[in-house]
């Protein structure tokens, strides 16, 4: 065995570790179950790699996260480790192959998905192995009270059952005190040594505003940016939208969403981290294993789901250790949105039975049968056959998918990318070819704007229902112009391949987990709740919020938060008198609103606006119907 000194200085050209990184490594080298629930940024993958690497055999690695396979894979060969991952998309000779180089060509690391877990020949191969150690990544998954629960997970014990001596390390960096002990649990770990580090990021600011005009707000902060940023928005379309308008504000941005391919994840991940794009506008499909160190702001301009969530998203700034911000911007739809999404359309027991009596109805599953049969699955179409509330049915599957009834595959909710490949007078001669190919390449010009410019996620069944043509021919059409290099794409068929895991008992399959329901219904609910509390609580630190949220009690005011900033933002009476004399003289050029007010001084925005309602009480001011100030 090595000295772990040593082998983090050869590898990684450290001398010394982070906080808590070596009791964590030694406790492992102890042969003892451990759990590391550190903060983003904390150096979680050094707490499984090092141990992994002083000890005899292979370390087998589970997580949920292709990005961050790939990326640690990579980093790992950079060293000069010899690593793989198990990845989806691979043939079963490659499979063989990727699994014989783990037995026999002295690896030290595989990393596979919980899904590829579940393959026998998987299975078969890790019994022969020499593991020294079981890592769990983002072992919150496991619980179903986490933020990311993911059914698979559940089966990461059978590694436990195939090396039943060898030590398994959970590593997270989101678990509230009941997510951290379901997790020791469904993963049976043997009276595990926790380390848990202080969630405390003193070099991130956390802000909160309520502002109108979010998208101003935005530009404001990002062109003070020397680093990188993610502004992080709800769907898709918005990623789109959003980068194109501040791109016309003189800031480079591209956009990030489930629904590109692959091959573009990867050019979009190269180009924001090489600098060609400064800010990355993403889903929160991006960033869940992405490091970069480093990011200066991340932005959400809709308020998160949960708290969980945002305070991951929120950790992907200043991970190198300087200066950072982390930005909530909000308005009142906002909060109303948030729970008519999360809230409203969460399914009660009864409306559960209903959907899945309809989806078992769908595929014509006759009755106690139906188990592991797999099925192609287009979500709209449902929706629209049985005239479901696409929302509620949407949570409803979701649920069906977290209670283990049914399987959704990743691609659920995805739909197609197409884009234009030649100018638009090309085009135009093309379908003077093809009446067929006009009709529907001339519907998806109306309804997809910016097709020519970029990649764009289009909804077929909104192109069938415009042009009148089958399904069939939409896509046969498609193919076509994609051969005859008009368009590049990649086709979504159906949303989602859907498997059931249990047979069709229709309301016995329901009541069973009524309970969990219910319960899973509260969870949400008071996710959402804690988030709007987070929001509107203007009295306590943004960072002994969150942390405290998370079972740290002993947590002192951050001093750089909007909460404490406004807390400290005390001018003198001299101050004030000269902020006031500032104002009027700005306003005696002529009526101004507070944001322009607000640019031409030095002084703080909240000072700014207290000083104008003073001089409001005052009778020195008053204010019009445009929101300007002007001299009374």
């Amino acid at each position: 065995m090595t000295n772990v000194r040593d082998i983090l200085t050869k590898y990684w050209g450290y001398t010394s570790f982070k906080p808590m990184q070596e009791e964590i490594i030694n406790s492992v080298l102890n042969g003892k179950d451990t759990v590391a629930l550190l903060p983003t940024g904390g150096g979680k993958s050094l707490c499984f790699q090092v141990p992994a690497l002083a000890m005899e055999g292979i370390c087998i690695v589970v997580s949920p996260l292709v990005a961050l396979m790939g990326d640690q894979v990579n980093a790992l060969k950079e060293r000069g480790i010899k690593a793989l991952k198990l990845t989806g998309g691979i043939s079963f000779d490659e499979l063989n192959t990727l699994l014989d180089n783990a037995l026999y060509g002295n690896y030290k690391f595989l990393y596979l998905s919980p899904e590829r877990l579940q393959q026998e020949i998987v299975q078969n191969y890790i019994k022969q192995m020499n593991v020294n150690l079981i890592a769990v990544d983002e072992a919150h998954c496991i619980s179903q009270w986490g933020n990311d629960f993911r059914p698979a997970y559940k089966n990461i014990t059978l590694l436990r059952e195939i090396h039943p001596l060898i030590p398994v390390i959970a590593l997270t960096a989101t678990a509230t005190p009941e997510v951290l002990e379901d997790t020791i649990s469904e993963l049976k770990m043997e009276l595990p040594a926790v380390f848990k580090n202080s969630f405390v990021r003193e070099n991130l600011s956390y802000q909160v505003f309520k502002e109108e005009d979010k998208l101003y707000k935005a530009e404001q902060l990002l062109k003070t940016n020397k680093g990188s940023a993610i502004v992080y928005v709800r769907n898709r379309k918005s990623t789109i939208e959003i980068s194109e308008q501040l791109n016309s504000l003189g800031i480079s941005a591209t956009f990030f969403h489930g629904g590109i391919s692959a091959k573009e994840k990867a050019q979009k991940l190269q180009s924001w981290r090489s600098g060609t794009f400064s800010t990355m506008v993403a889903t929160n499909a991006f960033g869940m294993g992405i490091d970069h160190p480093n990011v200066r702001f991340v932005i959400h301009l809709q308020i998160p789901e949960s708290l969980e969530s945002y305070f991951q998203e929120a950790g992907r700034a200043g991970r190198d250790g300087d200066f950072a911000t982390a930005v909530l911007l909000y308005n009142e739809y906002d909060k109303i949105y948030v729970k008519q999404q999360f809230v409203e359309s969460l399914p009660s027991t009864s409306e559960l039975k209903k959907i899945y009596r309809t989806l078992n109805n769908y595929f014509q599953i006759p009755y106690g049968e139906g188990e592991f049969t797999k099925h192609n699955f287009g979500f709209s179409e449902f929706c629209k056959k049985y005239n479901l509330n696409t929302l509620l049915a949407y949570n409803a599957l979701n649920s069906l998918d977290r209670l283990a009834i049914i399987q959704l595959s990743q691609e659920f909710g995805r739909k197609s990318i197409v884009q234009f490949l030649i100018s638009s007078e090309e085009v135009l001669q093309y379908f003077e070819k093809d009446l067929t190919a006009s009709v529907i390449g001339k519907t998806i010009l109306r309804i997809y704007g910016g097709i020519f410019e970029m990649p764009t996620s289009v909804n077929l069944d909104l192109i069938v229902s415009k042009t009148g043509q089958s399904i069939e021919t939409v896509i046969a059409v498609l193919r076509k112009m994609e051969r005859d290099q008009v368009v590049e794409m990649m086709l979504q068929i159906t949303d989602a391949t859907l498997t059931f895991l249990v047979p069709r008992e229709d309301d016995k399959t329901i009541n069973v987990i009524s309970r969990e329901v219910e319960a899973l219904n509260r969870k949400k609910i008071a996710q959402v709740n804690s988030v709007l509390s987070y929001i509107e609580n203007t009295k306590t630190c943004r960072s002994v919020q969150l942390v405290s949220y998370f079972g740290e009690k002993i947590a002192r005011k951050c001093g750089i938060c909007s909460v404490c900033r406004t807390q400290n933002s005390k001018l003198s009476n001299r101050e004030m008198q000269h902020l006031a004399t500032k104002i009027l003289a700005l306003l005696e050029g002529g009526d101004l609103s507070s944001r322009e007010i607000s640019e031409k001084l030095t002084f703080a925005e909240t000072d700014i606006l207290k000083m104008l309602r003073l001089l409001m009480d005052a009778d020195k001011l008053k204010i019009n119907p445009k929101n300007q100030y002007y001299l009374n």
